[in-house]
C-alpha cells in the first residue's frame, strides 16, 4: 500500500491492523488487497465513501 493510499484511509477514520483495513467507530473490517486495486486516489476516495455510506445506512436501519 502507497503512502498516498494510506493517507486516504486515514483521512476517513480507517487504520490498517494486521494486514486489515478498519474503522473502530463504525465497525468495518476489509481485507486490504480490497483497497488497493484503485488506479487513481480518486477512485480509491470514492470506494472508501460508498464504504462509509452503506454502514451508515445499515445502522439507522437497525431498530
Amino acid at each position: 500500500m502507497t503512502e498516498e493510499q494510506r493517507a486516504i484511509l486515514e483521512k476517513f477514520g480507517f487504520s490498517l491492523e494486521d494486514g486489515k483495513v478498519k474503522h473502530s467507530k463504525l465497525g468495518i473490517v476489509r481485507e486490504i488487497e480490497d483497497f488497493m486495486s484503485f488506479s487513481t486516489a480518486r477512485e480509491l476516495q470514492e470506494f472508501v465513501k460508498e464504504i462509509l455510506r452503506n454502514q451508515c445506512q445499515l445502522k439507522r436501519k437497525k431498530p
